[in-house]
C-alpha cells in the first residue's frame, strides 16, 4: 500500500438560477491505496460523498444551492517515513508534507496579502 494526497474539487452550483462565478473548495484526501488507479477511485468515492445541499439548508449568497463534486485536480504521491529501514514499516509523522500548490502573485503587496490570508489575484500554476 502507498500513501496518495487527492486535491478533490467541490464547487457549489445555485438551485433555482443561473449563475455567472463559481465558489469553489479543494478538499484534500489523505488516501492509502496499493496504487494511483484505486487512489483516484477513493477520492471519487470520497468527493462524491460530500455532495448535497444540507437536507436543504445549504445557501451561497443567500441563495439555495447544493455542493457539486467536480472531479479531481491532481494527485500526487506521499512518501512516509520508513521505520527500521524496512518498507513494510512506513508510517506517518508530524510535519510530513502531504501536499503542495504553486502560485504566482505580481507584487509584494499581493504576497502580503495572500499571506494574511486575504482575498487576492493569483496565477496557479500546475
Amino acid at each position: 500500500m502507498g500513501w496518495y494526497a487527492a486535491s478533490v474539487v467541490m464547487y457549489f452550483q445555485l438551485k433555482d438560477e443561473p449563475q455567472d462565478e463559481f465558489y469553489i473548495w479543494e478538499n484534500v484526501f489523505l488516501l492509502d491505496a496499493p496504487n494511483a488507479a484505486e487512489a483516484r477511485r477513493k477520492a471519487e468515492y470520497f468527493g462524491k460523498l460530500e455532495e448535497g445541499d444540507d437536507d436543504g439548508s445549504l445557501t451561497w449568497n443567500g441563495r439555495p444551492a447544493k455542493q457539486v463534486y467536480g472531479g479531481i485536480r491532481k494527485l500526487l504521491t506521499c512518501a512516509p517515513s520508513v521505520v527500521s529501514g524496512s518498507p513494510d514499516n512506513e508510517k506517518l509523522e508530524d510535519g510530513m508534507e502531504a501536499t503542495f500548490s504553486a502560485f504566482m502573485v505580481s507584487s509584494r503587496e499581493k504576497l502580503e496579502a495572500f499571506i494574511r490570508g486575504e482575498p487576492v489575484e493569483v496565477t496557479y500554476e500546475e
